[in-house]
């Protein structure tokens, strides 16, 4: 690769900063220098202002998405070490086995949402929450992968704006 490049000069620059302080900003580093890296690779000619404004916005979004996710790991987990008042490891709580209550208020749901749905898209909707892949839901109704997203939240958006909505977000924040 050519020095002269202003993408390259850039790129090699940001290779030589000094590593940063926390993991969460070393990783958030490296996978914005992954995405730059194949982007220069792509198109060498670009402007290294182009690449610098990139790379750092793509820096602060890794950033922000890994905070969000510690930040989501700290609901869903409990502390269960303790020293000095401080947290040293965390382990996820496991959620409680479903009782004959729970198994109860799941079927009234699902009732419930089958009065706004037509059958075939309550069964679309089924395979959505048991976390069928995407791909493997298009290949089995024979449509396209972004088809099969669209209809998703099409399903979804059909429940949300029915008149069983609320009663829905009441009965799954318990």
């Amino acid at each position: 690769m050519s020095e002269c490049i202003p993408a390259w000069q850039f790129f090699a620059a940001l290779q030589s900063e000094a590593d940063p302080q926390s993991i969460d900003r070393s990783s958030a580093l490296d996978e914005a220098l992954d995405v730059v890296l194949d982007e220069v690779l792509a198109d060498p000619a670009p402007d290294g202002e182009l690449v610098r404004k990139r790379y750092y916005s793509l820096r602060r979004n890794r950033l922000s998405k890994l905070n969000n996710r510690r930040a989501l790991d700290r609901l869903r987990c409990r502390s269960t070490h303790r020293r000095c008042g401080s947290d040293v490891g965390s382990v996820l709580l496991m959620a409680p086995a479903r009782d004959v209550v729970d198994q109860i208020a799941c079927g009234q749901l699902a009732d419930l949402i089958r009065t706004v749905l037509p059958d075939d898209d309550f069964m679309f909707l089924l395979d959505v929450a048991d976390g069928e892949a995407y791909a493997d839901m298009a290949r089995d109704r024979n449509m396209t992968v972004s088809g099969v997203k669209s209809k998703a939240f099409r399903v979804r958006e059909r429940v949300r704006n029915s008149g069983i909505s609320a009663t829905l977000r009441h009965g799954l924040r318990r």
